[in-house]
């Protein structure tokens, strides 16, 4: 006569059963996300790889422009110390020459029109004496005195305008070398800007290149990752099935009862 299986073993096998249909069904599902997230993960990659791509390329260039900006700027404030050097040689020589015309031109040509002045009439004098029509000499150097009246004063009028012009180049010059020291630490600045882009410019080619290594890897380490997933669902389901089996064996054994002995 055949025993029926107790209650608590018939569980344990059901529950066996359910656990190893859960773990095929996980099973399956590990395989769809890890599927899901292969493709997330590889299109992650790709879009690191070409962002890193863009930004080392954008790097170059501008860590180039920043490399001309700064040989344009260092000439830039080399021709702007040379203007401020040829600027304060005008300035002093065009005060030299305003103070010239201002006090020696002005004066010299006002005594040379005082002396043509007095030959004039000290000439007339003698002319009076000597008989016949000759030219005037005593005319031509009163005409002379007379041209010559009103230029010591245009000469005066000129040096103060030269000595202005000289004030304002002096002014000049003081802006030029200002400027030209805004250059210098202009130029400096964009050096050291380019120096940080060429930092950056080989950090962007170092993960442009861990992407792409990364990225030839996808594909071994996504079914790697797969045949894990697998081999731990098959490794579950088979544990049931090997569990089952034993618990089915165990219940056999208890429901025949303990051995008879042989009678003596």
């Amino acid at each position: 006569m055949t025993r029926q299986l107790p209650d608590g073993v018939e569980i344990a096998r059901r529950l066996l059963i359910s656990v190893a249909l859960l773990a095929v069904v996980g099973t399956v599902l590990g395989l769809v996300l890890v599927q899901r997230l292969g493709v997330t993960y590889t299109a992650g990659l790709e879009v690191a790889r070409d962002s890193a791509v863009v930004a080392a390329t954008g790097t170059a260039e501008v860590q180039q422009l920043a490399e001309d900006m700064v040989v344009l700027t260092d000439s830039a404030a080399t021709a702007l110390e040379q203007a401020g050097e040829i600027v304060d040689s005008a300035s002093v020589s065009t005060e030299a020459i305003g103070t010239a015309m201002r006090t020696n031109l002005a004066e010299g040509i006002e005594g040379t029109a005082n002396i043509a002045n007095g030959m004039a009439s000290f000439i007339e004098r003698i002319e009076r004496l000597i008989p016949g029509d000759s030219p005037s000499l005593a005319e031509d150097l009163r005409a002379l005195s007379n041209g010559l009246e009103p230029v010591p004063a245009q000469l005066r009028a000129l040096g103060d305008q030269l000595i202005t012009t000289s004030s304002q180049l002096a002014d000049s010059s003081e802006d030029l070398d200002v400027l030209a020291a805004n250059l210098d630490v202009l130029a400096r600045s964009i050096d050291d800007a380019a120096a940080s882009l060429s930092e950056v410019d080989a950090l962007a080619r170092g993960i442009a290149q861990r992407a792409e290594d990364a990225l030839d890897r996808s594909k071994s380490d996504l079914m790697l990752l797969r045949l894990l997933v697998v081999v731990f669902g098959v490794g579950i389901m088979a544990a049931c099935i090997a569990a089952r089996r034993a618990v089915g064996a165990l219940a056999v054994r208890q429901a025949a009862g303990p051995p008879v002995a042989p009678a003596p």
